[in-house]
């Protein structure tokens, strides 16, 4: 059963990870408030920074996005996918995140395909350093330290900054071609999951970095920027660099 549109929602909390002043950068919080949007959800944001783990005990886990839906006695999720379907099998009175069992296993590819076919490896090349520099100077030294064990060098080292943008827009060309055909990854009628969940890519770059990532006429900049104007404009309207657009 949905929630009902005759009574008045209450909101969905979500801890979403902050470097300063409300500057959320975390590309999957990002889908996450997508999603709750364009559910129709009032969101309420609770404020989260790296070893905050107290602050999620709740979760038995120590990562965000975690949602808490005060509609349903403060059930909570982890995890933006988990989330999404949540959403999706909780709310489907409201607008659908998939459009149907075949929306929901493409926008799973689409996000499959992100993670690990290319695009979002080569995004955190050229950010990781503004990443670095938007934690507080007391997360700092930890970020480094553990990225730099993953990484198994520098920081400095594995950051390719503003010359990785060539290969960073190669990587988006299944991306481009399918923008070309449809206004949205979830095709002509509007955004679906799929596109909520590379938008929180983009969103994360906006958040921490000065570099231009698309040219003015590639199919990809208009996408990002109705991405970034739905739902009330809440990516336009949220912390980060514009001289990047």
């Amino acid at each position: 059963m949905g929630s009902g549109r005759s009574k008045m929602a209450k909101p969905i909390s979500i801890y979403e990870l902050e470097g300063g002043p409300n500057q959320f950068f975390s590309p999957f919080c990002w889908a996450a408030r997508f999603a709750v949007a364009h559910k129709g959800l009032p969101i309420e944001t609770i404020r989260w920074k790296f070893k905050e783990g107290d602050k999620i005990a709740f979760s038995n886990q120590g990562l965000v996005p975690v949602i808490v839906d005060g509609n349903k006695d403060g059930k909570w999720v982890n995890d933006s996918w988990a989330i999404a379907k949540y959403l999706e099998e909780t709310y489907p009175d409201r607008p659908s995140l998939f459009g149907g069992p075949q929306g929901e296993a493409a926008a799973l590819f689409v996000q499959k395909w992100f993670q690990t076919g290319g695009p979002l490896g080569a995004l955190f090349k050229i950010v990781i350093l503004d990443i670095y520099k938007a934690q507080t100077p007391d997360l700092q030294p930890w970020f480094r330290e553990t990225r730099e064990a993953k990484f198994g060098v520098k920081l400095e080292e594995f950051s390719v900054g503003e010359a990785g943008v060539p290969d960073f827009q190669k990587a988006l060309e299944p991306l481009r071609q399918l923008l070309a055909e449809y206004p949205y990854l979830g095709g002509k009628d509007g955004p679906s999951y799929a596109d909520h969940f590379v938008a929180g890519m983009f969103m994360l770059a906006y958040a921490v970095s000065s570099v231009k990532l698309l040219e003015k006429d590639d199919v990809i900049y208009a996408w990002r920027e109705r991405m970034m104007a739905a739902y009330g404009g809440i990516g336009k309207n949220a912390v980060g660099h514009p001289e990047s657009l």
